[in-house]
């Protein structure tokens, strides 16, 4: 049985908006677009959402659990300080592929447009993420594996921010398949900056 099968149509209603989102922009993030992407009618969306803004919501708030739970569980799993900043890139790269990008669109989106509801949600993740992330940089500062004169939150922003980049010239090239071809040598070359040598 395929993927898609499998899936059920709420799962395919938000892996089509995600889809939209990232390869049309939201101006064609309309109901009748996502119904018409999976077979069904508008009125069949909404029997599944209420309102096309729950389904933006359903795409963040899934993103912005898995990658809070991705390095909750890199810091559980534990390791060397670079080990579980590598595992929480990898986790992030993986939640990255699986909503197609869709987040990072959004955030670029909703911090342009005054939608003060969605800006919100991001904005907190962001927070979020960047106190987690730059709380285990800072350990890897006094164990001196990473290098003391980079700022912890700078630092942990260039996680978030090397996902944008990618996201975007995937967008901007209109390229198919996966958004981060090689997450290894993506991973090496951001670590490459922050390690002591």
């Amino acid at each position: 049985m395929a993927v898609a099968e499998e899936l059920s149509t709420k799962e395919k209603i938000i892996k089509a908006g995600a889809e939209i989102i990232v390869k049309e922009g939201l101006r064609k993030f309309t109901a009748r677009n996502v119904a018409n992407k999976i077979g069904l009618t508008d009125a069949a969306l909404y029997k599944h959402f209420p309102s096309l803004d729950d389904i933006i919501i359903q795409i963040i708030e899934r993103y912005i659990k898995k990658c809070s739970e991705s390095v909750d569980r890199a810091v559980e799993i534990g390791g060397s300080t670079v080990d579980i900043l590598k595992q929480v890139m990898r986790e992030h790269i993986s939640v990255l592929e699986e909503t197609r990008g869709a987040v990072p669109i959004l955030c670029f989106e909703f911090s342009r447009s005054g939608n003060k509801k969605f800006f919100d949600i991001l904005h907190k993740f962001v927070e979020s993420y960047k106190t987690k992330l730059s709380a285990i940089i800072r350990i890897g500062q006094k164990e001196g594996i990473i290098r003391e004169d980079i700022n912890p939150e700078d630092t942990a922003m260039l996680f978030v921010g090397l996902i944008q980049a990618k996201t975007f010239a995937y967008v901007m090239e209109n390229r198919e398949g996966k958004i981060i071809q090689d997450p290894e040598m993506l991973i090496s070359e951001l670590f490459y900056g922050i390690l002591k040598r």
